[in-house]
């Protein structure tokens, strides 16, 4: 019954933030100078992933900004490098209703940014959460089409697949989509 609730709540959290108007944009990937991504904290193979696409972003000039979510009762053995990274811990760092407590969030919340990423394993509702809190101009989300992962209206664009979110791929389709985008200058 609790469980009914909250996801009622979460959902009308959402439908609300939603409702605010925001300026979109989509870009080419050369023309992005500021990325915010969405992530579930994994383990070691998955931040190595990360962490070579935040590196290999920032060689481009491109600055990076993380947040994470860190399950209950998921360990870590490795440290997050990056400085721009915020790491939200399930059991401390949220509301009872599920909700990120105040200020915990604002480092990745307070910028603006051309680009943001969920890559977070859904259903999730702190990445769809965070991203629909977010100022980016462009957001985007991954569907799992073999799985109903609820309201989806928050991203600008969803790449899909069958089957959980592969961090790899699910760049490689973003950076190519987004090259293939051209401005003509009327």
């Amino acid at each position: 019954m609790f469980d009914f609730i909250i996801k009622k709540y979460h959902e009308r959290q959402l439908r609300k933030i939603m409702s605010t108007p925001r300026d979109k944009r989509i870009d080419n990937w050369d023309n992005i100078k500021s990325i915010g991504m969405i992530f579930t904290v994994g383990d070691n193979n998955q931040w190595n992933l990360i962490h070579r696409f935040i590196t290999a972003q920032q060689n481009q000039g491109k600055e990076i900004y993380l947040i994470g979510f860190q399950a209950n009762k998921y360990e870590i053995d490795y440290i997050f490098s990056h400085t721009q990274t915020t790491i939200c811990h399930e059991k401390e760092d949220f509301t009872r209703l599920g909700l990120p407590k105040e200020g915990i969030a604002s480092t990745f919340l307070d910028n603006d940014y051309d680009l943001v990423i969920d890559a977070t394993v859904q259903p999730n509702y702190f990445g769809k959460y965070i991203t629909a809190l977010s100022h980016g101009k462009l957001k985007v989300g991954y569907k799992d089409l073999t799985q109903d992962q609820g309201e989806m209206e928050m991203y600008d664009m969803t790449i899909q697949g069958n089957g959980p979110i592969d961090f790899k791929d699910y760049i490689e389709q973003i950076v190519k989509y987004l090259k293939m985008i051209q401005k003509n200058n009327i």
